[in-house]
């Protein structure tokens, strides 16, 4: 029986319904209208309390990666913006502690170079993230679940900060050509969607259990980022492993005090 009357073929089913819509007003002849068509999406998906916008993960110090899709704490952070309108066109800087989770946006990948640069730029924004104060899950199993009274190397069920940002790579189309092994990376995507059909996740050995796919890609873990075929399924899974993630993880409050020190401490230096 699938669980919940089938809510992921059903969702399946809505998010390529929606992209149709989307795409007949965007054409999705540039990777940004994808970008500004999964916005719209994530938007009419996801609870009230994320937001969704375009743009870039930005520290305290200023550093900034990525440039794609951003789901951050609406609760915590109010974006600047001009107007409602089309506000998806324009690029926000959303600081590391209001992100929940990024998102590179491909309207295709067929071939190598492509799907590795997508690779390399979540890695950047990974990076960035973990930068920020880490909130810490103290139910995190260091040295692996344990089975018949021996820890085991496999993927922990949860990372080891509440706070884990969450990275991903949604692509509209995939060519079919062949995988290449991706890189073993502590800042790899914790998911990638190619189109309808395939899905990349690090894979957990459950023992007698089987095998299935870690919600956050595990750094303490040997295995990389490895193929599954989930015909027309794809973006149902990936949202409902989205969620999945998002629900579970616990943002620390933004900083405030810092930037009103710093707004206070150059107006002395400007009246001095």
């Amino acid at each position: 029986m699938e669980s919940y009357n089938g809510y992921i073929k059903r969702l399946s089913s809505k998010v390529a319904a929606r992209l149709n819509d989307i795409e007949a007003i965007y054409n999705f002849e540039l990777g940004s209208e994808f970008e500004v068509a999964m916005c719209h999406l994530l938007t009419d998906l996801l609870p009230e309390k994320y937001g969704v916008c375009r743009g870039f993960v930005v520290s305290e110090d200023g550093d900034t990666a990525g440039d794609d899709l951003i789901i951050f704490d609406k609760m915590s952070f109010p974006l600047l913006r001009g107007s409602q309108v089309n506000h998806f066109a324009i690029k926000q800087q959303v600081p590391i502690e209001a992100v929940y989770a990024y998102i590179e946006c491909k309207h295709s990948i067929n071939d190598k170079p492509v799907l590795e640069k997508a690779v390399s730029q979540v890695r950047e924004v990974k990076k960035l993230l973990l930068k920020r104060a880490p909130n810490l899950n103290y139910q995190f199993e260091r040295d692996g679940p344990v089975y018949n009274g021996k820890a085991r190397d496999w993927p922990r069920p949860f990372p080891e900060y509440k706070n884990q940002p969450f990275c991903a790579v949604f692509s509209k189309s995939y060519g079919g050509f062949t995988l290449p092994q991706i890189d073993i990376d502590e800042h790899n995507p914790d998911l990638m969607v190619l189109g309808t059909d395939t899905l990349l996740t690090q894979k957990v050995n459950l023992g007698p259990d089987g095998i299935k796919s870690a919600l956050f890609y595990d750094k303490y873990y040997w295995s990389s980022l490895k193929e599954d075929e989930v015909k027309d399924h794809a973006y149902g899974v990936g949202i409902v492993t989205l969620l999945h993630a998002i629900g579970w993880m616990e943002l620390l409050p933004i900083e405030w005090g810092a930037i009103l020190n710093d707004a206070y401490w150059s107006n002395l230096l400007g009246k001095a």
